[in-house]
């Protein structure tokens, strides 16, 4: 009788030990698929060089290409700026934020913010190429046009091209941080 609850024992030890496993297993699955934005301690930080053809270990797009990007463009209404946000993300996934400033041809202003998904994984040193943008924010919404897809190109200098696949306009972004 010993014998057998000695077994019976070794195997409800063995299951409780496989169950503290798996679910240890399972919460590191989870753990780098959602970010706060604040890097973990030791972690390297992303690459900005538009040399660097690794890819950032989080998702498919090149690490040079993420952060923060500022463009600007004048016309007949005046000088208008261009903060081009792009973030790690999966194909289907929102990873461009752009957010238009500038003045209206009759007067007054305009704030505009854009988001675009991701369309087909990019090779290790890109382009990147993102769908059509959605406005999220229109100030005012009239003053606001959804965009067609673009393609990002990192540039020799250090610079970002987004060229509108439909149209070939191009505005060149400078690296902001």
């Amino acid at each position: 009788m010993t014998r057998r609850w000695s077994l019976i024992t070794a195997i409800a030890v063995l299951t409780v030990a496989l169950a503290f496993v798996v679910v240890q297993l399972v919460r590191g699955q989870g753990s780098g698929k959602e970010h706060t934005g604040k890097e973990q301690a030791g972690a390297k930080p992303a690459a900005s060089s538009p040399t660097d053809d690794k890819r950032n270990s989080d998702g498919p797009i090149p690490a040079g290409y993420l952060g923060t990007w500022s463009g600007s463009l004048d016309n007949a209404a005046g000088h208008s700026t261009r903060e081009l946000v792009i973030k790690q993300g999966a194909v289907g996934r929102s990873v461009l934020t752009l957010t238009a400033d500038g003045p209206l041809d009759g007067g007054g202003s305009y704030h505009c913010v854009f988001r675009a998904d991701l369309t087909a994984e990019p090779s290790p040193t890109g382009p990147v190429e993102v769908g059509p943008s959605t406005v999220v924010v229109g100030e005012p919404m009239t003053s606001c046009t959804a965009g067609k897809p673009t393609t990002l190109t990192l540039l020799p200098d250090g610079s970002l091209r987004r060229e509108n696949t439909d149209t070939g306009e191009q505005l060149t972004y400078t690296k902001a941080n």
